[in-house]
């Protein structure tokens, strides 16, 4: 099932599902459907609250029957089709689970950081051994663990926002992950309960301004902070476990600047799987519903990986197979 949150025409909002090509906001259609008692009862409560009813099976299952029920009747007229935030995250923990990604991003800040003879005899030693840089290699945590940092969960955008760009950065990136929308509770949780615990799954884009990134964590020793903290986006619509778990190591994943395609990648090969990275996040401290984690950067969809750098003005879609797209345009131009 996919859902998304739409704004109605009588200035509230409430939770859509999709049903073939079309949208059904769920209150328009529970007014006319004149169902009642135990019909709709768990979904009359939740129809406002997409993270709600994400954790929610029956309300879910109501949702689904009362699409159908609809039918062919239009309710387009009772809500704005514009994108908007499915709901509003209550933090935002954003990991990196593909080790193809991080010695792609680290050669990408060698790039930044030295000077043409070091970088070609970093590319020596990786052609005649057949390994990677022993110093582009992450460390040995994170292998043992899903590793995360905390970012601001109060500066995401929609879809079909504008990204501010920041003054104190001059190389802006994007970075294409999937997003797990936390639905029930969690605490100490282990991989099955920690995946049990995701309500739905989403496009992210954990934006980033990399030169200050560079300096933050390499000299300062701790962030990312400001290279990351400015801005952040999310797709209009979420889409159930169902939909997106059978095939969670085969997913295409594809970046298009202005039109063009830039790069193409991956889900497979995740270092951890999504449970253990739920379980991790939930280790002696609770998971609440509303909480949005990310996997990281799905390899070789960002600009550091590739060494191309969207500018100002530059249109940026994200798509990821079976859950969606993300289309933002970079402040500027």
């Amino acid at each position: 099932m996919r859902f998304r949150t739409v704004k109605l025409s009588d200035g509230g909002s409430c939770v859509a599902i999709q049903r073939g090509n079309a949208w059904v906001p769920l209150v328009p259609a529970l007014q006319r459907s004149g169902y009642g008692g135990a019909q709709i009862d768990t979904l009359k409560a939740v129809a406002r609250d997409l993270v709600a009813l994400l954790g929610s099976d029956r309300a879910r299952g109501q949702a689904e029957q009362l699409a159908d029920d609809m039918g062919d009747e239009d309710l387009s007229a009772t809500f704005d089709p514009a994108a908007m935030l499915p709901f509003a995250p209550r933090s935002f923990r954003d990991f990196s689970l593909w080790e193809t990604h991080m010695l792609g991003a680290a050669k990408g800040i060698a790039r930044l950081e030295f000077s043409p003879p070091v970088l070609g005899a970093i590319e020596v030693y990786e052609r005649v051994t057949g390994k990677p840089f022993p110093r582009l290699r992450p460390g040995r945590i994170w292998y043992e663990n899903p590793i995360y940092y905390i970012g601001n969960h109060l500066t995401f955008h929609p879809d079909g926002a504008t990204i501010p760009w920041p003054a104190h950065s001059q190389r802006l990136d994007y970075e294409l992950e999937l997003g797990l929308v936390i639905a029930s509770a969690a605490r100490d949780a282990g991989p099955d309960e920690g995946l049990a615990a995701v309500g739905g799954f989403v496009v992210v884009n954990d934006v980033s301004a990399r030169d200050v990134q560079h300096r933050e964590m390499t000299e300062g020793r701790l962030g990312p902070v400001k290279s990351k903290g400015f801005a952040s986006a999310m797709g209009s619509v979420v889409v159930t476990p169902d939909e997106i778990l059978p095939r969670i190591d085969d997913l295409t994943a594809i970046v298009r600047v202005n039109g063009e395609e830039w790069s193409r990648g991956t889900t497979a090969g995740m270092q951890h799987s999504l449970g253990e990275m739920v379980a991790y996040a939930s280790m002696g401290e609770p998971l609440s519903p509303g909480e949005l984690l990310a996997t990281g950067t799905v390899p070789g969809c960002c600009g550091l990986e590739i060494d191309r750098w969207v500018r100002p003005g530059d249109t940026v879609e994200l798509e990821l197979e079976r859950v969606g797209t993300l289309t933002n345009v970079y402040e500027g131009g």
